[in-house]
């Protein structure tokens, strides 16, 4: 590897701001970043340098509309009677003077070929691992080698001074080339990364002498305070109100507790970004709930495989039929039969079968379009939350597709407006937004994140050069899956999919091929 270029990108106009994040920007402090990364064959034509300077011009152009993004994401100060913005360990972003720390951009060189890293999309559904077809085993794939291994603000939960909250790093290959990004997690979802995405994409081709269709559907909106003004009650009371925490911890949000370092079983690596997120002394009797983690069933020593699993339109038209014919619900979409299907098939894989231990799906949420009044699809932060749905790991392996299909709908559809509120209230009156994880790891949770719809293989910087590959930065950690729309175009979804060598051997040796 031979790092061409190493420098920080800011905006070209800078006005100075400082803009508190979100209730819910504040609760995934502690996610892993959210990133991406897109791999390219390079045209013929293309020379080098010409790729490099329009990529970096139409970056500092699309810059300029997410300013925030070069800025110093840092910790709020605390103010004991301020506002729901100040208190302990809520972001804040400060941005558009010249000591930003702007955005880590990087150019490197490796010396081998795109396709000797990963096969096309057309040769990824053709694939077959075990006996099951469509499966393309993603092991060699080194996610590391194409975005950057520094630290972003916050990334402890600590230190941000001087760190960027973006990282941008283009790999030039032997006849193609890689973009990777990584943002601080509050500052960008998926759904967020996207909009800049696209965005730049459109940039970057009008460089190139191609004038593509407009990409968003409006201008992009930062706007923390929308956010939290649909938060239920008076969050900027010294006191939540107990009737709205009370609906709030009814909904199905498990509340884990990342401060439970004396149980038994948790890792000593996570203690010191623990340790950081703790208030001091005097704020522990204000400490909501928690639950107990199952700490015992997250084997860190197991090996992780990683496989993507695509599936036809025509498959998860059937797993809708299917669904659809055993459930108790008639608004089952394709996405709530799948992920059924999936979790049925891994808990089976799992060999969990005669187990009475208690099992849950876990999988994000997208907040814009269940708050009230809805914000845009081009809301710019991190307004999600993780729901579940859960049973005994035999039951789980017994169930009906319908039923399990039906359980994931009936949980989205509880997430009323009026639901959401009173969540936002709760969050926003918790003393540590980090202390908490609605979700797990391990051989007893299955974690799914939903990237469809957001048209990640529509990405072409260049004009007429779709990419080859993209890859959902995640964590290698068992049960870790994230389900986005296919690269070739037979209206499917692919699944990235993690899990311990032994469950993954059984899946696909036969264990996904469920009876509908």
């Amino acid at each position: 590897m031979t790092t061409i270029e190493s420098i920080r990108l800011r905006p070209a106009e800078l006005t100075p701001t400082s803009t508190p994040l979100s209730i819910l920007d504040a609760t995934v402090a502690r996610f892993s970043p959210t990133g991406a990364i897109w791999i390219f064959d390079q045209p013929a034509e293309l020379d080098r340098k010409t790729l490099i300077d329009h990529l970096r011009t139409s970056f500092i152009e699309t810059l300029s509309k997410f300013p925030q993004w070069a800025g110093q994401l840092q910790w709020a100060p605390v103010r004991p009677k301020g506002n729901h913005t100040e208190r302990f360990n809520r972001p804040l972003i400060v941005y558009g003077t010249d000591t930003d720390p702007g955005v880590e951009w990087t150019v490197i060189e490796h010396p081998f070929r795109a396709d000797e890293i990963v096969p096309t999309a057309e040769e990824r559904v053709s694939s077959t691992a075990g006996s099951q077809p469509g499966a393309w085993e993603g092991d060699a794939f080194d996610q590391r080698l194409f975005i950057s291994s520094n630290p972003l603000a916050l990334a402890n939960l600590r230190d941000y001074v001087g760190l960027p909250g973006m990282q941008v790093q283009i790999s030039l290959l032997q006849g193609g080339y890689v973009i990777g990004i990584k943002l601080a997690h509050c500052l960008a979802d998926a759904q967020t990364l996207m909009v800049f995405m696209h965005l730049w994409a459109h940039n970057s081709e009008k460089q190139f002498g191609n004038q593509s269709e407009a990409p968003l559907r409006g201008e992009p909106v930062f706007d923390p305070p929308s956010l939290d003004s649909c938060a239920a009650g008076d969050i900027d009371s010294p006191e939540p109100d107990q009737t709205l925490v009370n609906i709030a911890r009814k909904l199905p949000l498990h509340r884990y507790s990342w401060w439970d370092t004396a149980a038994e079983g948790y890792p000593p690596f996570l203690i010191p970004t623990t340790e950081n997120s703790r208030p001091p002394p005097g704020e522990f009797d204000r400490v909501s709930p928690s639950e107990p983690a199952a700490w015992l069933s997250w084997d860190f020593s197991k090996k992780v495989r990683y496989v993507q699993l695509h599936f036809t339109g025509t498959e998860l038209s059937k797993f809708k039929a299917a669904a659809l014919d055993t459930g108790s619900r008639c608004d089952i979409s394709r996405l709530d039969a799948l992920l059924a299907h999936l979790w049925i098939a891994i808990m089976r894989a799992r060999g969990q079968a005669d187990s009475s231990r208690p099992v849950y799906m876990d999988f994000s949420l997208g907040a814009r379009a269940r708050v009230s009044p809805a914000l845009p699809d081009t809301f710019i932060g991190s307004p999600l939350f993780l729901t579940h749905v859960g049973g005994t790991a035999s039951s789980v392996c017994r169930e009906r597709l319908g039923e399990t299909a039906s359980r994931i709908r009936e949980t989205m559809k509880g997430f009323t407006a009026g639901a959401v509120g009173a969540m936002l209230h709760d969050a926003a009156h918790e003393v540590s937004p980090q202390r908490l994880w609605q979700a797990f790891l391990g051989s007893e949770h299955t974690l799914v994140t939903s990237w469809l719809r957001l048209q990640l293989y529509d990405i072409d910087f260049v004009g007429g050069n779709k990419p080859r590959y993209v890859h959902a930065v995640m964590p290698k950690m068992d049960g870790c899956l994230q389900v986005m729309d296919s690269a070739v175009g037979d209206g499917g979804m692919d699944v990235a999919l993690y899990l311990d060598e032994v469950a993954m051997g059984r899946l696909l040796d036969g264990a996904l091929g469920l009876e509908l």
